[in-house]
């Protein structure tokens, strides 16, 4: 298994210093930096997975340096370690760095509480790569999914979800099948698109008929959809 990898960073020497100690028989490796530039430096030389920052630093403030870490290290969980937590400072961390965790000082060391917080964030670090990695799977083949509706506009589409609600719509559809809205049968057996006077079982959803539409499934990650392509227009 990888270790992974958590970075603090605050101005004090005593503070990185306890937890350098406290830590140091954990199941992650510890990283420190006394300045948010010494940071900077960590974050391209190792795989960091969580990043404690103090807010008052000379230079770059701890806010500016966690609103760089999300921008450049999505995947990074951002916890605030500071003396100083008002009411302000709180609500601008929250809307501009999306901080997972405030801790304050002086840190409580004589029970568990820290450790459990550091898990926490190391598996919701981990979730956070599995996404990227889901993603970065998913955009090819949805790039030519994409593709394949621009190049062929002389067929409507209407692109549902697994709940058969409209998640993509041609223009010349857009108001009869606007997105959002679903086209699920009342009886939860198939499709229906009413302005054509279409309905579409389930258990023929693979099926066709090209004087009328066809209905392809197309798997893109953990998606489903199915892209019903008409004939013509109602």
């Amino acid at each position: 298994m990888t270790p992974q990898n958590i970075l603090f960073v605050d101005d004090s020497p005593m503070v990185l210093s306890l937890l350098e100690r406290t830590l140091s028989e954990e199941r992650f490796t510890l990283h420190t930096a006394h300045t948010t530039k010494e940071a900077l430096q960590v974050l391209e030389q190792h795989p960091i997975d969580v990043v404690v920052s103090d807010l008052l630093m000379p230079g770059l403030d701890g806010i500016t340096f966690l609103r760089m870490i999300k921008e450049d290290y999505p995947h990074i969980v951002r916890i605030i370690l500071s003396g100083h937590l008002h009411t302000q400072t709180i609500l601008s961390a929250i809307n501009q760095v999306g901080v997972f965790h405030f801790l304050t000082k002086p840190l409580e060391l004589d029970d568990d509480t820290l450790k459990r917080i550091l898990y926490e964030a190391l598996d919701e670090a981990k979730l956070n790569r599995n996404r990227l990695h889901t993603d970065q799977s998913v955009a090819p083949p949805l790039s030519a999914f994409i593709d394949s509706i621009l190049n062929a506009p002389y067929r409507p589409y209407v692109l549902l979800n697994e709940q058969d609600i409209v998640t993509a719509v041609h223009a010349a559809l857009a108001e009869l099948y606007p997105v959002g809205s679903s086209l699920r049968h009342p009886d939860q057996q198939g499709i229906q698109l009413t302005e054509h006077s279409l309905y579409i079982p389930y258990d023929e959803s693979e099926s066709s008929d090209p004087d009328l539409y066809t209905l392809d499934t197309l798997t893109v990650g953990h998606l489903s959809l199915r892209l019903i392509r008409l004939s013509e227009i109602a």
